[in-house]
């Protein structure tokens, strides 16, 4: 079983693979440059260097299209007005402890703002760049599981078009608003599906990318996700499953209140379960492992430790999460630089001794 046959299987649950598919996506800059001083080869990824699976990933604009203007530099900090028209302050060098930016001001304040910008917010074939057939071409040509990775409506309201704060207040005060935001983009993802297939880019699933949750539990209710975001996840589900394509949802912080609805939205699989929010894969399989794939959970912060402890959590993990087939192995976050090389090969080997299946 080649790696892109394993990962359907493991992703739509339709029998067992080979063994327990073995994905990393995510390193700190300041890991990899950690690790090339351990042992890492200059030029090789982890992935290639220690025989994991691997996913493409290929991305597109999913802008509003306005000019990108620079407000404000000094040696360490650019604040700039991005392509949606929220004012941002970010590093310079952003592989400073891969820190993200932060989100000063938005352009859209209301309903009537956005009616003024939605129109800029179109399905086109010009979105597809260069650099997205780039992403395309290299992952077919070496056999890769690819997916397509467009903004997810719920993140694209909250993050990108109001902010949190607005966005959140928004669910109880401007329902309409929220609604009209979410399908807009709705149209907007599945409008751009329909072209990528259009014009030959074939893809094997769809990855969103949302952090509905954080340490917690979820950023709004589970009636609120209902109400408000579920039917437009439906919708998407219902397109990737007519067109065989699996539907993936990253989703950091603690997703145990809102992980039944994802189910009942189509998600096929969830990623990364962050542990230290309280995620155990161990516990969750039993419940809803014939329902979703898990895809993750394995604790960064024990990969730093003692491989006593490394052995007893990617263990304990991959041996009840692999058993009826539906897991993938995932660190639960981005792989930071306290984890040394020696410690990953460890827990990748681990891996790859205890997730494999019986003949």
């Amino acid at each position: 079983m080649d790696s892109c046959e394993r990962l359907r299987v493991a992703l739509m649950r339709t029998g067992l693979p080979d063994m327990v598919p073995i994905v990393d996506i995510s390193y700190w800059p300041e890991t990899i440059e950690r690790w090339h001083k351990e042992g890492l080869p200059e030029g090789i990824s982890p992935a290639d260097y220690l025989g994991m699976d691997k996913i493409g990933i290929v991305h597109f604009d999913c802008s509003l299209r306005l000019p990108r203007k620079v407000l404000k530099e000094t040696d360490r900090f650019q604040t700039f007005v991005d392509e949606f028209g929220a004012t941002v302050k970010a590093f310079k060098d952003w592989r400073i402890s891969f820190s993200p930016p932060s989100r000063i001001d938005y352009l859209v304040k209301n309903r009537s703002d956005w009616h003024k910008f939605r129109e800029k917010f179109f399905p086109d074939e010009s979105r597809i760049t260069d650099s997205s057939w780039q992403e395309y071409n290299q992952a077919k040509s070496a056999g890769i599981f690819t997916v397509i990775s467009p903004i997810e409506p719920a993140w694209f309201f909250l993050e990108h078009v109001v902010g949190f704060e607005r966005g959140l207040s928004a669910m109880v005060e401007e329902p309409e608003f929220v609604i009209d935001v979410l399908k807009d983009c709705t149209e907007f993802v599945i409008g751009m599906l329909k072209i990528s297939r259009r014009i030959g880019m074939n893809f094997d699933g769809l990855w969103f990318f949302s952090d509905m949750c954080y340490k917690n539990g979820p950023l709004f209710s589970p009636n609120y996700y209902r109400r408000f975001i579920l039917p437009f996840h439906q919708e998407i589900a219902k397109f990737c499953h007519e067109n065989g394509m699996a539907l993936i949802l990253h989703c950091d912080g603690d997703i145990r209140q809102l992980l039944p609805l994802f189910i009942e939205a189509g998600f096929d699989c969830i990623q990364p379960l962050e542990a230290r929010c309280g995620n155990d894969v161990r516990q969750l399989k039993p419940i809803y492992g014939t329902k979703i794939t898990f895809f993750g959970n394995i604790s960064t912060d024990i990969m730093s430790s003692s491989k006593a402890k490394i052995e007893e959590e990617v263990v304990s993990k991959i041996t009840v999460a692999k058993e009826g087939g539906g897991y993938i192995y995932h660190s639960d976050h981005s792989i930071p630089p306290t984890v040394s090389f020696e410690n990953y090969i460890f827990v990748i080997e681990l891996a790859k001794k205890y997730g494999k299946y019986e003949k």
